[in-house]
């Protein structure tokens, strides 16, 4: 018969394995493109929000050539970023941004996943819901991309174990917001450039996230606008 401490004991095992038991990889690509109604020959305004990743990143800086090579205007994206940055405070840097923008890209998972600094996944999908709305309330008509990044290995897999269950997450609030949804985590492991590209454990080389991802989010910037970005 079990005693009332083994019990305990056993409870207590499947509690923390549960906490750091690491949620499944993304085994098919899930990118969304949501369409808006945008003048055909508007120049487009975009902005990336978002964390150390986004803030030290590379491909934000080559979208307007990108979108250039097939027929999309845009002005040089604005980064709007900010290390350890997570839905609470994406939500203020959303506040204090000037926009209005034709498109926004949101990048804020990697740290609300933190198990140390970051927030439930309820809280996050709330936060993310939030900014959607107030994102929505100053331009009815902004087109907004959630962007799933690299996979993390090492210590930062450890504090962050259910990071694929964010990034499912935005899989899902992408469907439900009816957002556009970027998955470069399914990108990333497909690619799979090796250890050598992340070797932080955390932030992507990024020279190699760029030419990772700058076209498929160029592409999926035209698909929201109802363009097929095909370069000649």
């Amino acid at each position: 018969m079990w005693r009332p401490a083994g019990i305990a004991l056993v409870l207590l095992a499947l509690a923390i394995g549960s906490i750091f038991w690491p949620a499944a990889a993304p085994s098919t690509l899930r990118d969304r493109v949501a369409t808006v109604p945008v003048e055909p020959e508007r120049t487009l305004t975009i902005a990336a929000f978002g964390s150390s990743l986004t803030r030290r990143a590379l491909w934000p800086g080559r979208l307007k050539d990108a979108l250039a090579a097939c027929g999309i205007g845009a002005a040089p994206a604005i980064v709007i970023a900010q290390a350890g940055a997570g839905s609470p405070e994406g939500a203020d840097l959303i506040g204090t941004a000037p926009g209005p923008f034709d498109v926004v890209l949101l990048e804020f998972a990697i740290n609300d996943a933190d198990l140390i600094d970051g927030v439930p996944r309820a809280v996050s999908r709330s936060n993310h819901r939030r900014m959607i709305s107030a994102l929505r309330s100053r331009d009815p008509e902004v087109a907004i991309i959630l962007i799933a990044t690299n996979p993390v290995s090492g210590v930062q897999k450890l504090k962050r174990p259910k990071l694929m269950a964010y990034y499912d997450d935005y899989s899902l609030l992408a469907e439900e917001a009816d957002t556009g949804f970027f998955d470069g985590t399914a990108r990333w492991i497909a690619a799979d450039p090796g250890p050598e590209a992340v070797p932080d454990g955390l932030h992507p080389v990024p020279a190699v996230e760029a030419d990772l991802y700058t076209v498929p989010i160029r592409d999926l910037i035209a698909g929201t606008l109802g363009r097929d970005c095909k370069e000649p």
